[in-house]
């Protein structure tokens, strides 16, 4: 710093106090936050605000400005006064600082060097300030994005997904179904479901609770869902009824994927104190390639065969064939 200036800094660093009250005051007026600031908050502000400038002046330094600036960015955002009014408090700083200069015994030269500075930096701070504000407004928007996106996502979860077992629903069953069978049959592809039953379910919740039928619902419907392809999508058909969409699969390796299904399901324990249940489930398997078919009958063989498995014994899976049905255990 050139020592012409050092007087005038060590001047207006002595009038600190009085700079500081006046600039409060003046600050006050101003409409917005300042006038609803607490006076002891507001103080701190205008005291760090102060010391951290006076620095920034003495060595007139790009490192030292960047931490002021960094200052001013971190007590907006903490006191929560808006960028235009941080950058109208400051001009007000700006203005007492020049009276006081004015006032002050030495020569023209000085002051107007002194003055040109602290413009300088005034005007970097406010560049600085206005990108860091305009930096900190896209990151704000960015997140209430990102946070609108996961709310719409986890709408449109709960839309499409049973809130118990964290299937798809049978709502968006039947959308899914619909748009798949369309797609078999426009491109000649194969296209298979499997509906599950749980066995005696009526008897696990008359036996032993709600609550516990809830937990087995659950676990099947997890069992499912780690068991099934990344293709395959599955559902909660209604009550203890689950479906499977296989799509690109035909009948006889939709039967291999059942049967994987209720050999693991059957192998799986239930705990209910201390009693291990080990639970079954029946399915029917229903398939086609490229015909033409309307999806409530696609549904309904597949239902059908599901409980003639059921009435063959239960804790196995059929396949529907137009003239007979093929069972496997």
């Amino acid at each position: 710093m050139d020592r012409t200036k050092r007087p005038i800094i060590k001047k207006i660093s002595e009038e600190k106090e009085e700079i500081v009250s006046r600039w409060i005051e003046n600050i006050q007026s101003l409409a917005g936050s300042y006038s609803r600031a607490d006076p002891s908050e507001l103080r701190g502000f205008c005291t760090e605000f102060f010391d951290a400038f006076i620095k920034v002046v003495k060595n007139n330094n790009f490192s030292q400005l960047r931490i002021f600036i960094e200052k001013l960015c971190n007590i907006r955002s903490s006191q929560g006064f808006r960028l235009s009014e941080v950058q109208r408090a400051y001009y007000s700083f700006y203005d007492i600082i020049k009276l006081f200069i004015e006032k002050l015994d030495f020569k023209e030269k000085d002051e107007r060097s002194l003055l040109e500075l602290i413009n300088n930096v005034l005007v970097d701070t406010m560049i600085e300030l206005s990108e860091s504000y305009h930096r900190e407004l896209n990151e704000k928007i960015d997140s209430y994005v990102d946070q609108i996106e996961n709310i719409n996502l986890k709408l449109k979860d709960r839309s499409i997904k049973d809130e118990l077992t964290g299937c798809y629903n049978h709502r968006y069953f039947q959308d899914i179904l619909t748009s798949e069978i369309s797609r078999a049959v426009r491109y000649n592809r194969p296209l298979s479901i499997i509906m599950f039953d749980i066995d005696h379910f009526k008897k696990i919740n008359d036996k032993y609770g709600h609550t516990f039928g809830d937990k087995v619902l659950k676990g099947i419907g997890d069992i499912l869902k780690k068991t099934v392809r990344g293709s395959d999508m599955v559902f909660r058909y209604g009550g203890e009824e689950f479906c499977v969409i296989l799509p690109e699969t035909d009948k006889e390796r939709a039967f291999i994927g059942a049967e994987r299904i209720r050999k693991k399901i059957s192998t799986s324990a239930f705990r209910i104190k201390n009693k291990v249940l080990k639970v079954t489930v029946s399915g029917g398997i229903n398939g086609f390639v490229g015909k033409e078919i309307t999806k409530e009958t696609f549904i309904d063989n597949a239902d059908k065969v599901l409980y003639q498995a059921k009435n063959a014994g239960r804790n196995r899976v059929a396949i529907y064939r137009k003239k007979e049905i093929s069972h496997g255990i």
